[in-house]
């Protein structure tokens, strides 16, 4: 349906933190002066606890004499579900781009914004006494208040490190009292956890913009630019464009107005762009293309020397998104003045 293959592993991945933040706990046995006797590394696993309880309450007389009891304390934890968080969605069209170019120059990979969601995790901790339960507990609660933020590697071909918030939601506690004196006692602690982490679309690659012609412009309206320079003090707003330049290395050209090209331009120049470098005083634009884009038609006639670089510049327009910088300048001489679309006239 969507027509784009991409697999970022990001379950997997969210998986491998959770479960590797409780893989180094320890739990001791002292005696009553403080001296350690032994200390045991609690397991953990990924799986529901129901599992492990149901595996403890099978038949000890088990024909496969290879097989032995669990051993307790141990924990496990399991993925129980995700949520849609709408609070942390941002503007879609975002993009995050790759710090490093591809080998070809030209290209760069990039995604769009990610979706956010919450998955919820179940970490169960199982114990036959109190005191094993309760070290282990002891050794967790103290790092959320109420969350533990990691920092994760979301895309291998991007370098975007995210720190995802792991939020612990609540403590159960469950302890069976009732059954035989055969049946094996086991405490239960499940703590529920909420990881706020984002899931990536595909990785796509765009072409990269390595060179931008600045200019200034001034405005009197709102929403209109005008090339009127400034010839006396008055109060004037300045907008800074900043254009994607495509440069082209053309051929050598003599009093004419056709110029050709070893190699195709770029597929963004388009007719009516500003071509600038060509030493006329005034810059010609672009009024056809080649269909195998080799060679381009300009509106004036036009002398190069052989491999000179000419920059195609696309026309001007007060919505574009490439304005990026706006100053408003204040500029008095103490005198009374007003600042008109064309001059500064004397408002005397």
């Amino acid at each position: 349906m969507f027509g784009t293959y991409f697999y970022n592993e990001t379950i997997k991945r969210c998986v491998s933190v959770f479960g590797t933040m409780f893989n180094n706990i320890d739990i001791k046995k002292t005696k009553a002066d403080g001296t350690v006797l032994t200390t045991t590394k609690v397991p953990i696993s990924y799986g529901p606890s129901q599992k492990f309880i149901d595996r403890l309450a099978e038949e000890p007389n088990l024909s496969d004499n290879n097989r032995s009891a669990i051993s307790l304390p141990r924990m496990a934890f399991e993925l129980t579900g995700f949520n849609y968080d709408a609070q942390r969605q941002q503007n879609k069209l975002i993009r995050n781009a790759k710090t490093v170019i591809e080998s070809d120059n030209t290209n760069r990979k990039f995604q769009y914004a990610p979706a956010p969601y919450d998955l919820n995790f179940t970490l169960s901790i199982l114990a036959k006494n109190q005191t094993d339960a309760l070290q282990i507990v002891e050794q967790i609660l103290p790092y959320f208040q109420p969350e533990y933020t990691v920092t994760m590697k979301m895309i291998d071909d991007l370098s975007d490190n995210r720190d995802v918030p792991i939020v612990l939601n609540g403590v159960n506690y469950d302890d069976q009292y009732e059954g035989s004196f055969e049946d094996r006692r086991v405490l239960e602690y499940t703590l529920d956890f909420t990881m706020k982490t984002y899931f990536f679309g595909p990785v796509y690659t765009g072409k990269v913009i390595k060179n931008v012609i600045e200019r200034d412009y001034i405005s009197s309206a709102l929403g209109q630019f005008t090339t009127t320079q400034i010839d006396e003090s008055g109060l004037v707003k300045e907008v800074k464009h900043y254009e994607p330049a495509f440069a082209a290395i053309a051929n050598a050209v003599n009093n004419n107005s056709t110029v050709t090209f070893d190699t195709a331009i770029n597929s963004s120049i388009s007719v009516g762009d500003e071509v600038f470098d060509t030493g006329n005083a005034t810059n010609p634009t672009v009024s056809s293309i080649a269909n195998d884009k080799k060679s381009v038609v300009l509106s004036a006639n036009i002398t190069l020397a052989s491999e000179k670089t000419l920059k195609f510049v696309g026309s001007v327009s007060p919505n574009d998104t490439f304005v990026v910088a706006e100053n408003v300048t204040f500029l008095d001489d103490g005198t009374s003045r007003d600042f008109a679309d064309d001059k500064v006239t004397d408002a005397s």
